[in-house]
């Protein structure tokens, strides 16, 4: 298979395929779609990205919106809302496409290519609106072969007129905030946040015209056709590096804006030390002006990265990274392909093997055998307090032995250098927005540049979003959150206890000692963690440009264990309480179930020969239906924490907070069939009956965690409420500290309040919850088959 690396993907055989377009052409054309286009090229000067697509009604006139240098915007349509992209022109003497064309060192077959892009219009002779090149991004990459140089400075020195980017740096709009570090000088906070916008809103434009550009470029035949396949490949990965670039630099600059006020603020502080009596109001009056200047810069940074248009800005670099991603994913993919597959594999069964061992085995089989003992009586009272003790006690070391045994283990890989040298590592999700990222909002019409209108955008989005569903059904389909996993891990676990009984009914071994079923139950556990991982490493999505890409790829970052151990430890987080509170909660009712089923058959004292054929493999069934039974709640109840996210996303869930495990529980009965849900097969497959199986199947699990989850979120409340009363009580309890003497300096800044981020020098960044994603995960075994 040979990776479509720009516009065209190539087939095994050598043969072209049609170019997927950015979800354009894949929809119906919008009859009565209007587009309001620019006049003039595609640079500097064109205000806030000229085109505006409209809806209009078909006895209406296009509407259309001119923007020339020399003038004021003008636009026929009323709706049309123009940007300040004056802010954004930045001081550039270029010389015309035909003074530089002397001196454009391309490849010597692209002397006639070349020729024929110098006569092409660069706008619609008709609209204005800028053209696709078709030969551009070619040319590109001929001139970046001659010589190394970023993207930006070769489009532009191809066509200064057409291609003269758009640069954060020395813009207007770094000039701007440069102001807010000095003292009284600080822009008001609502311009500058519409500059941001307008900006980001043009670089995102000017960066899917790239992308289009490329994907426009044909697929090349005859001698050359492997030579240009190369060429554009390098022009498609500078155009990637440029958009990397490109789209963080408005929230690298703010951030250096924030760090350049602590600098400042810090320098004055120190000036406060040794200035004189009658210098320091001034000083203060800068230092609060500073501080003021702050505030308002980290609150323009927290807006911008929760804004839709840095997430606009990463999804058009995603587009543009798109061939560099999935090659670096298939190169780390191969590197634990074929026989290089068993270094996973074992990282996977040997901490599984450890742990079911251990809580499944050893901790529960001998608190159970212990209370058998200790009480004997068989009454339903005596039986439900012998499931609630175990079961406690095994969900408890099920999520301790779980959350020490394999981050302790990957940690010792990485000591000894193992996971290097025999490839042992864990596996991880690739991240599906990076492979699968927001349609654009523009397109190619007949070669010119377009914005789609709202319906092909709404259209775009729900075909993303089908796509993203079924990437993320293979994600988890190794796991035993998935029907699929689930099945591996029930076949694994219920397999190696048959076997065991079936030893110990043929005199075999002594299957029934505590060491013979530990050790069943881990070898289940490695079974079920190796089938696992195996199907994960040979699962792939195929996108719409019909590459193959792998849906994990090996993880090879370092570990921290303190940070590792507290992730599923640490129990001063509401969420690894939340879990314990499940884990034990579900094994009182796994332990319930299970001591529901009746007893193996066993040979009389004394006896004789051996079991029946009809007894032996009636045991069997019951040792393997007694490690289901037990398994199922637990795997039900692990994936509600997923589950819950899932629906709040998809809109269904979040009704009541409080409740929102019992929510999920509840909804997996109503709307088993919901897109949320893991799923195998598609409503249309065979009729829709595998589908109706699988909806069968979640209502199940449904009623195996509605009980649980509804003393889970009771649990979780009065605890929560109880935890916060305490410290209420200790807050009131504890007396104020008397204010501390100050020197001079200090008196001087408590005479003006700073704002508590003030004295912190640190680097703005999203507020991001306590490890979620990994917390998430290590509830519901993905990744790390339980």
């Amino acid at each position: 298979m040979i990776w479509r690396t720009s516009g065209a993907s190539m087939g095994s055989s050598g043969g072209s395929k049609q170019q997927v377009p950015r979800l354009s052409s894949l929809l119906p054309r919008q009859p009565n779609a209007r587009a309001c286009r620019p006049q003039g090229g595609f640079n500097e000067h064109s205000a806030n990205r000229w085109i505006g697509r409209h809806r209009a009604g078909p006895d209406k006139p296009a509407a259309r919106c001119y923007f020339r240098p020399d003038r004021s915007p003008e636009c026929s349509d009323a709706r049309h809302e123009s940007a300040a992209d004056s802010h954004q022109a930045r001081p550039h003497a270029a010389e015309s496409s035909a003074t530089g064309a002397a001196r454009l060192n391309v490849a010597a077959r692209h002397t006639q290519l070349l020729q024929a892009f110098k006569a092409e219009p660069a706008t619609a002779p008709v609209s204005g609106a800028p053209m696709i090149s078709s030969r551009a991004a070619l040319l590109i990459g001929s001139l970046l072969q001659a010589e190394k140089l970023p993207f930006e400075v070769m489009a532009e020195r191809l066509s200064p007129e057409r291609y003269q980017l758009k640069q954060f740096h020395g813009s207007d709009l770094q000039q701007l905030l440069d102001k807010f570090t000095q003292p009284g000088q600080a822009p008001d906070k609502a311009e500058v946040g519409q500059l941001i916008k307008g900006f980001a809103q043009s670089v995102a434009d000017q960066l899917e015209h790239f992308q289009l550009m490329h994907d426009a470029t044909p697929t090349k035949t005859g001698p050359h056709a492997n030579e240009d396949r190369a060429t554009l490949a390098v022009s498609q990965t500078a155009v990637g590096e440029y958009a990397g670039r490109a789209s963080k630099a408005i929230g690298e600059g703010l951030s250096k804006g924030i760090v350049s006020l602590d600098d400042h603020i810090a320098a004055l502080d120190v000036s406060l030390q040794s200035a004189e009596e009658g210098a320091k109001d001034a000083l203060h009056a800068n230092r609060q002006a500073l501080v003021d200047a702050k505030t308002t810069l980290v609150g323009l940074h927290a807006d911008f990265v929760k804004s839709p248009e840095a997430k606009r800005l990463a999804s058009v670099a995603a587009h543009t990274q798109l061939d560099t991603v999935v090659s670096d994913l298939v190169t780390a993919r191969n590197s634990v392909g074929g026989w290089k597959g068993a270094g996973p594999i074992v990282a996977a069964a040997v901490p599984q093997f450890m742990s079911s061992m251990t809580h499944l085995g050893y901790v529960r089989l001998s608190t159970s055998d212990k209370l058998r003992e200790e009480v004997p009586e068989t009454s339903s009272d005596a039986s439900m307090l012998k499931a609630a003790i175990t079961g406690m006690v095994a969900g408890i070391a099920h999520e301790t032995v779980n959350s020490v045994v394999k981050p302790v283990f990957q940690a010792a890989l990485q000591k000894t250098g193992l996971n290097e040298r025999l490839n042992m590592v864990p596996l991880k999700a690739i991240d599906t927005n990076s492979v699968i990222p927001d349609p654009f909002e523009l397109k190619s019409e007949h070669g010119e540049l377009i914005r789609k209108t709202p319906e092909e955008i709404a259209q775009d989005k729900a075909f993303v979003k089908g796509e993203r569903a079924v990437l993320n059904q293979k994600k988890v389909q190794g796991s035993s959150t998935h029907p699929v996993g689930e099945l591996m891990a029930y076949s694994a676990f219920g397999g190696s206890q048959a076997v065991r009984q079936m030893l110990n009914d043929l005199h075999q071994i002594n299957g029934q000692t505590l060491s013979a079923r530990a050790l069943a139950s881990g070898f289940g556990g490695a079974v079920s963690a190796s089938s696992q991982t195996l199907l994960q490493l040979k699962s792939t999505y195929v996108d719409p440009a019909e590459r193959k890409i792998p849906v994990v790829t090996p993880d090879r970052a370092e570990t921290e264990l303190k940070k590792d151990l507290a992730k599923g430890m640490d129990l001063r987080e509401a969420s690894v309480r939340t879990t314990f509170y499940s884990k034990a909660i579900s094994g009182i009712q796994s332990s319930a179930l299970t001591s529901a089923l009746p007893p193996v058959t066993a040979q009389p004292e004394g006896a004789r020969g051996t079991l029946s054929a009809g007894n032996i493999l009636r045991n069997m069934a019951l040792a393997a239906k007694g490690s289901i039974s037990y398994l199922s709640t637990r795997y039900a109840n692990q994936s509600v924490t997923a589950e819950a996210k899932a629906l709040k996303d998809a809109g269904m869930g979040g009704a009541t907070p409080m409740l929102d495990r019992t929510e999920t529980a509840l909804n997996n009965i109503r709307h088993p069939n919901r897109a949320s849900l893991p799923h195998t097969f598609q409503p249309s497959t065979l009729s829709g009956i595998p589908r109706a199986m699988e909806s069968a199947y979640h209502m199940g699990r449904g009623a195996l965690q509605l009980p649980t989850q509804i003393a889970v979120d009771t649990v979780r409340v009065l605890a929560d409420g109880a935890l916060n009363g305490v410290s209420s009580a200790r807050a009131a309890l504890t007396p104020a500290k008397p204010p501390e003497a100050r020197g001079s300096v200090d008196e001087l800044r408590n005479t003006a309040p700073t704002p508590p981020s003030s004295p912190t020098v640190q680097r703005p960044a999203p507020s991001v919850p306590f490890d979620d994603e990994q917390l998430r995960a290590l509830e519901e075994g993905l990744l790390a088959p339980r």
